[in-house]
């Protein structure tokens, strides 16, 4: 079992995985995990934006920023997901499962995002701690990858700025 998925209190594991569609269908399973992914939504931001500080001193702000945005896209974290093994543990209903959530790239992102916000609650709000799990799979990414994606996205903001 992967450390991510190791918490003090079950029950705040238990909400980072629970989709609204699961609480839907099962009233007084308590809340579904959105604020958790509000939360780690943040976190991520933060971390991958200190990470590629430190590790691309030389590059400028419009650089780092596209391969923060390529690092911790939804594809990418639906990968993470997948390797910490998020994705069967995901709690769904059934009309998610029937449409092949367990598989969805944006449920397994989002899962993602709310068990890094659980899991920074539950060991007391340490940054530290959540930063020793997320740079290893950061650090997992090919660079290419992320240079292929950041390139992407540039010509895609270039286009965006012919347009106006």
């Amino acid at each position: 079992m992967h450390e991510l998925l190791i918490f003090k209190n079950e029950k705040l594991l238990r909400q980072a995985l629970t989709h609204r569609s699961y609480v839907n269908e099962h009233p007084g399973e308590g809340e579904h995990n959105e604020r958790l992914e509000f939360l780690g939504d943040a976190i991520l931001n933060f971390l991958s934006g200190e990470y590629l500080y430190k590790k691309h001193g030389e590059k400028g702000e419009d650089e780092l920023t596209r391969r923060r945005s390529a690092l911790v896209d939804e594809k990418q974290l639906a990968k993470f997901a997948i390797e910490v093994g998020l994705d069967f543990r995901m709690r769904l209903g059934q009309g998610a499962i029937r449409d092949g959530g367990y598989q969805n790239p944006n449920l397994l992102s989002s899962t993602f995002e709310a068990v890094l916000g659980a899991y920074y609650l539950d060991n007391g709000s340490d940054i530290g701690k959540v930063r020793a799990i997320v740079e290893p799979l950061f650090d997992s990414v090919p660079e290419n990858i992320v240079v292929s994606r950041s390139n992407v996205d540039s010509k895609c903001d270039s286009l965006i700025s012919e347009s106006r």
